[in-house]
């Protein structure tokens, strides 16, 4: 990477529950924002499978390793793979940082018990491995520590350039692995032509990154990433970017349907973000159709799921997995009882428990 290319971090977001560090983190949550530079590289992968257990009688979860040749690097994955799948559409989940491929275990069973084969992907370097090594070896022994060395992660821009560089890479691997004759489990199994996007918090970013958002570094220079691949988007607790950049501006090339999701208590201790900054991508997006959730009383960790759940959180995360499916099934099955629902019922389905918004593209 050049010298004079330099990064902002525009906003972070974690939750940490800590009974010991010498015991377990209970959970942790940790995104942000990241202004990035770099280009989409495809490659060809390795894969490493490393085991398959039946979750239900419906799928099953697949835990493979793919492997980037050109760039050198692993990528662990989680396959939610429904039983009776056929040329079923793909679901693509980015993970928040410090998290893993077992985020939003909810949402992976749930859309996969409606006919998505969903990939949970791992960004190692913006993973779990950032802290739990650490932990477990007595390293990090205070919260300060713990702290710093999540600081001292942030301060490097390679992690979001490798998350950006990650998607196009899983779907090369997609459309590679859906052959027939690739020995894949997704063989025959998935329809490429119909692939999301979705991420909560850093994997929000990842996924806007993927969809169209404009990156810009230091200099002033923009830089993208987007894969025209994606056909929809799903972005749990989304951020703004920083202050010195228009929404308008950095959002404006994103062209496809999105979801976006927030709660009345969607706050960042860290970067200061306000409720309604979570709603600055939808409102800067034109040129694609975009729906807003907002649920109440929801925080930021009800959206990847926690150790220690409250009591709200399955009334919280039934309405996030119902309205994604919806919007799933509106835009990748073209299921038109769906559409209709985003259109004229959602309003209602949802009022005692969330607020919803929706928009149609500017011409």
């Amino acid at each position: 990477m050049p010298a004079s290319i330099r990064f902002n971090i525009i906003d972070s977001i974690f939750e940490v529950r800590i009974i010991s560090f010498t015991k377990t983190i209970l959970t942790l949550t940790l995104g942000l924002f990241v202004l990035g530079a770099s280009n989409l590289v495809p490659a060809c992968a390795k894969e490493k499978t490393e085991t398959v257990s039946a979750s239900n009688s419906q799928t099953k979860d697949v835990y493979e390793t793919w492997h980037d040749e050109e760039r050198n690097r692993d990528l662990p994955v989680k396959i939610y793979l429904p039983e009776s799948a056929a040329n079923a559409p793909v679901v693509i989940f980015s993970h928040g940082l410090g998290g893993s491929r077992e985020a939003a275990l909810y949402l992976g069973k749930y859309w996969s018990e409606h006919g998505y084969v969903c990939v949970f992907a791992q960004h190692l370097g913006s993973d779990e491995s950032i802290w739990k090594p650490k932990v477990e070896s007595h390293e990090i022994k205070t919260f300060m520590g713990f702290l710093n060395a999540l600081k001292d992660t942030l301060k490097d821009p390679s992690h979001a350039i490798n998350r950006a560089n990650d998607i196009p890479f899983i779907v090369d691997q997609l459309e590679l692995k859906s052959k027939p004759d690739s020995g894949s489990c997704l063989a025959g199994k998935i329809d490429v032509n119909n692939i999301a996007i979705a991420g909560h918090s850093f994997g929000a970013w990842t996924a806007l990154t993927a969809s169209g958002q404009k990156l810009v570094d230091t200099d002033g220079k923009i830089k993208t990433f987007t894969d025209p691949r994606l056909k929809v988007a799903i972005y749990l607790s989304p951020t703004c970017p920083r202050k010195t950049v228009d929404p308008n501006v950095a959002f404006e090339d994103i062209a496809v349907p999105g979801l976006h999701m927030t709660g009345t208590k969607d706050t960042s201790p860290i970067g200061e973000t306000k409720i309604e900054d979570r709603r600055a991508a939808y409102d800067s997006i034109t040129r694609a159709a975009q729906y807003l959730v907002t649920i109440k009383k929801a925080d930021h960790m009800v959206f990847n799921g926690r150790s220690k759940v409250r009591k709200e959180d399955k009334a919280q995360q039934e309405v996030i997995a119902r309205a994604s499916t919806y919007f799933l099934d509106a835009y990748l099955k073209h299921n038109p009882e769906a559409l209709k629902w985003l259109h004229e019922s959602a309003y209602q389905d949802l009022a005692n428990y969330a607020t919803f918004e929706q928009k149609t593209a500017k011409l």
